[in-house]
Parts: structure tokens; sequence; C-alpha cells
């Protein structure tokens, strides 16, 4: 019995030690240091797919895995942090004492041996009275900032002096620092979020529901210990709740003390679109008292109330009613069909008799991109899709581009196309166009398609030339003047009789079908290798002068003057052939253009509890003043024996510290010249070489 009580004690001994070791804290503060790094380099608790896109696929799901884009939040985190508190509160509570104890005394040696053994040490002999000596070294001790404790005995005088006693302090507030901040830290964890979740059966949302439908246990106590959420408020809208993210998937509510209520959004930008100020004017009300005010939250500028901070994060859409024309991209009608919307609401549709659904994703009417000029650069009539942004290689600039709207067409089968319009024309590669981008993986880039604006900066020529390329009669009567107008002007041309309406009839039937790839492929099929080069470039010079004439003709169908043949309309075709082209890949049948709106504005506010906040920044207030104290403040003790012998007084300084620097040597020297200015260089540093005398003394 009396050994199984002996190993456990043992055992405790043993862990009681481990726990407070230099080498567990050194180890835990490396893992904890190295967690913080990827924590403060890799973005915490962003969408999935931005860290698909920035990391790919395979390491994103890895780092996933090991709570890389959460880990404050992470077990593994919080279990370390637990134990670096254990073992720094074990340290502290094993040392303190010792420590506080040291502070307190003054460390009287009784053997002058002792002294001799110590770096700095000095003997000399004097013929002073020994009481002249003690009270002129006392004061010379006090002199230079020592506090002194003198004791006589038969044997002599025995002065101890310290200063810097508060050195020790510093590695005191150093390790209480450590625990100070560790308790913040677990304070502003997610540990009363998940023990609510675990313990009091509340169950993480999956559905994206409306605040209103999700059911009680989806809403966290009031007295949620920490969180840290966002919430989108519209203008005129109240909320008393904020959601709070669980994981990728999940997501809980947390209630809150007060009802909420934007009154009003206000933006300014600067020249160039970007935001320069942007605040939210809200009333609070509190729920258990029914008070209210009013208050301004602005960046930099939160509203706190019953220890919740509203933050200022950003702004939204919240819900404008917008206006759009929708202009067909197939069959023979140019006209578009007015439609109204709104925004975050689903819309079905029907085009050519099949289903639809429009689910619109985001309006912004202040649209700041980086698109570079690039005039005169030329026009590549066989590429597909362009990224609107300009290359890596060009000068980019910041430019508003106007309102942007963004939506997904569904069609019956559920297939999801993204679409990115803008509202007006922007002037890219020296030439005015209208921007549709399109994708349909939300983790790729928008691929854009470009319509030519015509002089009236309106995509009206564009699909009135769309309209008539699918009329079969006025592709004929284009055709027919075409070859007119050829043979006026060209007297030499080989193709004779109906063979050139033949050849521009094939082009311009091919290119109706499915565009430029069509007419390629039907070149490749027909066209030797070594002629094809030559015969596209005739191809093209047809196809643009048969568009230029069907052009022509559905504006006189529509009573509109024709066009002048100048570079701006010769651009604008050769645009017009491209963007034809791509419309056939484009994933829609219709392409939809905002035409106007009327604005609601919504404020993103940041809602967080943090009461481990003042914890935090109170134990790195105490780790910065421990470590200065620990630098700056220097611990010296110095010890001075003074033994009669007859009329003669043997004397013995000394003095140690912590750290033997520069500064600490030439303080030896300062004070050996003050005790004893008559003292000769080669006596204030000599070595001690024991004998066996001392040795005795030493062991009595």
């Amino acid at each position: 019995m009396t050994q199984n009580n002996s190993s456990t004690a043992s055992m405790r001994a043993r862990l009681w030690d481990f726990l407070g070791s230099m080498r567990l804290a050194i180890s835990l503060l490396s893992i904890l240091a190295i967690a913080s790094a990827i924590g403060t380099l890799v973005k915490q608790n962003e969408p999935m797919v931005n860290y698909i896109t920035q990391f790919g696929l395979f390491w994103a799901q890895w780092f996933a895995m090991l709570g890389i884009f959460d880990v404050y939040n992470q077990a593994w985190f919080l279990i370390i942090l637990v134990f670096l508190l254990i073992s720094t509160s074990v340290c502290l509570i094993r040392n303190t004492p010792k420590m506080l104890q040291d502070m307190r005394t003054f460390k009287h040696h009784t053997r002058t041996n002792s002294l001799r053994h110590l770096p700095e040490h000095s003997d000399w002999t004097s013929n002073e009275s020994l009481d002249v000596l003690t009270q002129r070294n006392v004061r010379a001790l006090q002199k230079h900032g020592y506090q002194v404790r003198a004791q006589e005995n038969e044997a002599g005088v025995y002065i101890a002096a310290k200063r810097g006693r508060f050195n020790r302090i510093g590695y005191i507030l150093t390790h209480l620092a450590i625990i100070v901040i560790c308790i913040g830290g677990l304070m502003d964890s997610e540990l009363s979020i998940r023990a609510q979740v675990h313990l009091f059966g509340k169950q993480p949302q999956a559905n994206a529901l409306s605040f209103a439908q999700v059911p009680t246990d989806g809403v966290l106590s009031t007295h949620t210990l920490s969180y840290r959420g966002d919430v989108k408020i519209p203008e005129g809208a109240v909320t008393d709740v904020v959601s709070l993210a669980y994981d990728q998937d999940h997501y809980l509510l947390q209630d809150l003390p007060f009802v909420l209520r934007l009154n009003k959004f206000m933006v300014d930008y600067y020249s160039t679109g970007m935001p320069k100020r942007f605040a939210s004017e809200v009333t609070v009300q509190d729920k258990s008292t029914g008070e209210s005010f009013n208050q301004t939250i602005e960046v930099n500028h939160p509203l706190r109330y019953k220890g919740v901070a509203v933050y200022q994060a950003g702004f939204d859409d919240g819900g404008s009613r917008l206006q759009l024309a929708v202009y067909p991209l197939s069959g023979t009608v140019a006209q578009p069909a007015n439609i109204d919307a709104t925004m975050y609401k689903n819309q079905p549709i029907s085009f050519a008799g099949e289903p639809y659904t429009i689910e619109w994703r985001q309006f912004k009417p202040i649209n700041v991109e980086n698109l570079a000029e690039a005039s005169g650069a030329p026009i590549d009539t066989t590429s597909a899709f362009a990224h609107a942004m300009s290359p890596a290689s060009k000068v980019k600039t910041l430019k508003n581009v106007g309102p942007v709207i963004q939506f997904v067409l569904l069609d019956k089968a559920g297939q999801a196309t993204e679409f990115r319009n803008y509202m007006v024309p922007v002037t890219l590669d020296g030439a005015s166009v209208f921007l549709s981008g399109v994708r349909t993986d939300p983790n790729k880039d928008f691929l854009y398609l470009r319509i030519p604006a015509d002089a009236e900066q309106s995509m009206g020529d564009f699909m009135r030339l769309r309209a008539a390329l699918a009329n079969t009669d006025m592709r004929t009567k284009a055709i027919q003047l075409y070859a007119k107008r050829m043979r006026e002007t060209q007297q030499n041309n080989p193709l004779k009789g109906d063979e050139l309406e033949k050849s521009l009839t094939e082009i311009l039937n091919l290119f109706a079908q499915g565009g430029l790839q069509t007419v390629g492929e039907s070149l490749q099929t027909k066209v030797p290798a070594d002629q094809r080069d030559a015969v596209a470039q005739t191809v093209t010079r047809l196809l643009e002068g048969s568009l230029w004439e069907l052009l022509q003709t559905a504006r006189q169908a529509d009573g509109l003057p024709v066009l002048v043949d100048n570079p701006d309309t010769g651009k604008f075709m050769r645009l017009a052939v491209v963007g034809l082209s791509d419309a056939f890949a484009y994933g829609s049948p219709v392409f939809v253009q905002l035409k106007g709106f009327d604005q609601v504005q919504a404020s993103v506010l940041q809602m967080t509890r943090s009461p481990g906040q003042f914890w935090v920044y109170s134990g790195s207030l105490m780790l910065v003043l421990g470590t200065l104290a620990m630098t700056f403040i220097r611990e010296r003790r110095v010890w001075l024996h003074i033994k009669p012998n007859g009329a003669v007084q043997h004397l013995t300084l000394a003095m140690s510290s912590t750290r033997r620097t520069f500064d600490y040597q030439h303080a030896w020297k300062t004070l050996c010249h003050a005790i004893n200015p008559n003292m000769k260089h080669s006596e204030r540093t000599s070595e001690y070489m024991p004998t066996k005398g001392d040795h005795e003394d030493d062991h009595a």
C-alpha cells in the first residue's frame, strides 16, 4: 500500500514537472505561432469556392480537413491553447513564491571565500576603523542606488546590497501575460456556440431560409459568450438576429439583445467610382427596456451596446427594382420585350415556348473595372469569346463602367448559366461595345460577348442585323444588292452569271446557321490546305459586304436612313461579325439589357461579441511591460565583508548579476572606485586562488 502511494506521488510529481517545464511551454508556443501565422496569411472563413479558386480542388479539400480555413476555432488549436494555459500556470505557481522571496532577501554571505569565487571580486586592507569603513561604504552603495543591509558579529561586518529587484517582476508579468492572453483567446472562441449545439440541443441549419422561418432550435441564446457574424439590412428594414457560419454548409442565428433598424444608408464616391465613405443611420431599441436611440455607424466608428459591437462592413443591393429589355437571339424579331424585376426574387419566364427561370444575383449601380484602352488593336475575327479585362502586359486603369446586373438562367432541366451584363457600353480596343459575361462554372472566370454599339450608343443596329440574318427574304435581297454593286465596281470579276449570287448565298447561309465556326468547317472540307488562307480572306470580305447590305436593307425596312460607309461603320461591321458568331455559343436564347432601375440600398453590418478582447489587450500590455522590465531593469547584487585583524581591516568586495554585459563591467569598475578610490587597477581585478585553509573554511 505504501509502495502504491509512493508510486502515485512520484507520478504526480513527474506530471507536475512536465506540465511546468520550459520545453513543453516553448513547444506549445511554437506550434501556436505557426498556426497563427497560417491564420494570418490565409483568409479565414471565406466561401469554399474562393479557396478552390486559390489552391485548387485537391489542396483546398486537404486544407479544409486540417482546419486551415478556420484555424482559431479548431479543436486542436483550442486544446493546445488550454495546455499552454495549464503549463504556464504551473510554471507561475511553482516559481512565483521563489521569485518574490528572492526579491525580498539580500542573500548575506557568511563566508568570505564564497565571494572570492565570483568572477568580479576584489580584496584590500585599510587602517581606518571598522565603524568609519562601515558607514562610508554603506553611504557609497546607497548613493549608487543600492538597497543596503549590514550585519555585524564577532567576525566583522557583512554588508549586502542589491538594485533592480523588480527585474523578477518582468518574468512574472510575461508568464502572467501568456495566461491572460490564453484566457482571452478561449473566451473569444466558439466554445460557447459549440457547447450550445452539443449540450443544449441547438441545431445548425442547412437550408437558406428567411430569418423568420428558422426554428427556435436554430437560434442561439442572447447569453452566448462570443460570436461574430454579418447581416445585410435594406433601408427601412429591421433585424434582431445575426447569422453565424457554423461550418461551410450550416449556419445558426444569434439572438441580439436589441432591435436594429436601418433608417438610411449613405455612400459617397471618388471620381473613379470607388467608394469614399459609407455610413448607416440606425435606430437601436433595447428589447428589455424598450428604450431607443439613434446613431450613425461608419467604418472605424462602430456602435457598441450591451457588449455587442456593430461595425460597418460594406454595402449591397437591398432589392432594387429593375427595368429590363429582353432581346431575342433567334428568329426574325428585333424589338425587345420590356419586363420589370426585383433583385433576389426568382422570375419565371418563357422564351420560344420553353420555360426558364431567372435568379437575380447582384446589381451594382457603380462598378469599377480595370479596363485598358488599346486603340487600333487588330480584331481577330476567328476568335471565340474574349476576356473583357486587358492582358497583364497592358497598363491597367481603374474606370467606372456604370451599372451591372448579374443573374443565373435556369432551363427546364435545371442547367444553369451565369451572366454579367453591363448597362452602358464601354470602350475596348478603341471601340464602344456592350459587354455580357457568361460562364457555366462558378469557379471559372467570365468570358465576354462584345456587342458593338451603333451611332446612337445602343444595340439597335446589331439586333436589327441579327433579326435580318434570320430572315431568308431579306438575306436574298441583300445578296442581290451586294452582287450588283460588286459587278458595277469590279468589271473583271471571275464569277459569271449567277455564280456570284450562289457563292454569297452559301456563305451567308452557313454564317446564319452557326457563325464563323460553321464557315471555317466548310472551308476545311472544300478548300485545299495551301489555298485556305487566301480563300478565307476573300470569304471574310464577301461576308462583311453581304452583312453590310443586309443591315442597310433592315434599316430601310424600319424607315431609317442608310449608313455612310466610313472607318467607324467599318469597325462596327467587323465587331458585328464577331458578335453575331459568338452569339451562337452565348448559352441563352435572349440578351437581357438593363434599361433603368429604382435603387434600394442595403448595409452590411458585422456584429461581434468579444468579451476576451479586454483580456487579450491587457495581456499584451503586460507582455510588453514584462519584456521591458526584463530588458532594462538589471538586477545586481553586491557584498562587502570587513574583517578586523588588529589595527588593520581586511575588505572583500564582490558583485554578481544574471547577465554580465558591458554595462555590468563598467558598473563594477565604477563601484570599485567609489568604495576604494585609492585601489590600484590590479587590486580591483585580482584573481583569487583558493588555498588549503580556504577549502577547510568553506566546508566548516
